[in-house]
């Protein structure tokens, strides 16, 4: 009996030798993976050192075949470009602190089941989710209440998203509803208790729709086209998005005065080696501060789908 026990208790060669086999085919494919997806984004910082006409030539692996930094020197040179920073750094920060608190507040009012009207608000929250009245009513709009060439046309439309909504309701319906009757029996009134003990409580969602509203407010260029005229309101992106049109425009400019004898091409820089510069400078600042959220965002986005 004790040899059976004993049998049974030790572990077989083959299953240890079977452990190992799959830990190293796991750790590979990893590797792999991480490699696969990580690789774009080295190749575009690469490409975005190198000179526009030697990455012309043959394609890049992985260093600067010729280093050169002028493609970024390209970018800061340019007058306008430190101001729509501020305007995009502006209308992030504005804009997601604002829309988080807005969205917070609503989200915590309709996650009560007792409060008059809710099925109504969120039958017109959901609709509104599906359809869209299209883009010249909404433009019409923006212009009838002065939003246009309006810095609070980055604001304030912004300011509720239904799908946040949705992720926070959940997150709320998590939290015992014991906090909140203690807090009213010692004499807390709502706002009392969403600021000091709902808010705490719900970081993590609260960090993971601040990267929602900042990736978006960053990377939003299509609202400065549509609603704004004055050079004053121009983001960061849409002075980029200008300024690969300009490249552009300069390299057939300088072909066609090489072809004619008149100067040598303009060999440092190009279209490609310029439209990836822009595209490394403008998602430099989410690749910082994504890393510091991440652990906000993973459990938020977990306890925010799935009411636990």
């Amino acid at each position: 009996m004790d040899r059976a026990a004993a049998f049974i208790a030790k572990p077989s060669i083959s299953a240890t030798t079977s452990d190992k086999i799959f830990n190293v085919v796991n750790i590979l494919l990893m590797l792999v993976i991480g490699v696969v997806t990580l690789y774009p984004f080295w190749y575009c910082v690469i490409l975005s050192l190198n000179e526009g006409l030697d990455s012309a030539r043959a394609p890049l692996y992985i260093w600067p075949r010729v280093f050169t930094l002028e493609n970024y020197h390209f970018i800061f040179t340019n007058d306008r470009t430190l101001h729509g920073a501020f305007i995009s750094v502006s209308r992030t920060l504005l804009g997601t602190m604002l829309s988080v608190l807005f969205t917070g507040v609503v989200s915590y009012g309709l996650s009560k089941k007792w409060i008059m009207g809710r099925k109504f608000y969120m039958l017109i929250f959901v609709f509104t989710m599906y359809f869209s009245g299209g883009l010249i009513p909404y433009y019409l709009l923006m212009r009838n209440i002065g939003f246009l060439d309006n810095f609070l046309i980055y604001i304030i439309p912004s300011m509720f998203g239904f799908y946040n909504a949705i992720l926070m309701m959940a997150y709320y319906e998590s939290i015992p509803a014991e906090l909140e009757e203690s807090a009213r029996i010692d004499g807390a009134g709502h706002f009392y208790i969403f600021i000091s003990i709902i808010l705490p409580t719900s970081m993590p969602i609260f960090a993971t729709i601040a990267l929602y509203c900042g990736v978006a407010q960053w990377n939003s260029w299509f609202d400065t086209l549509i609603y704004t005229r004055s050079p004053n309101l121009i983001t960061l992106q849409a002075i980029m998005s200008k300024m690969i049109h300009a490249a552009e425009a300069t390299k057939e400019m300088n072909e066609q005065m090489a072809a004619s004898g008149a100067v040598d091409g303009f060999q440092t820089i190009s279209p490609i080696t310029i439209r990836v510069a822009t595209m490394v400078f403008t998602t430099l600042p989410i690749t910082l501060i994504y890393p510091f959220l991440q652990k906000y965002f993973v459990k938020g986005i977990m306890l925010g789908s799935v009411k636990g």
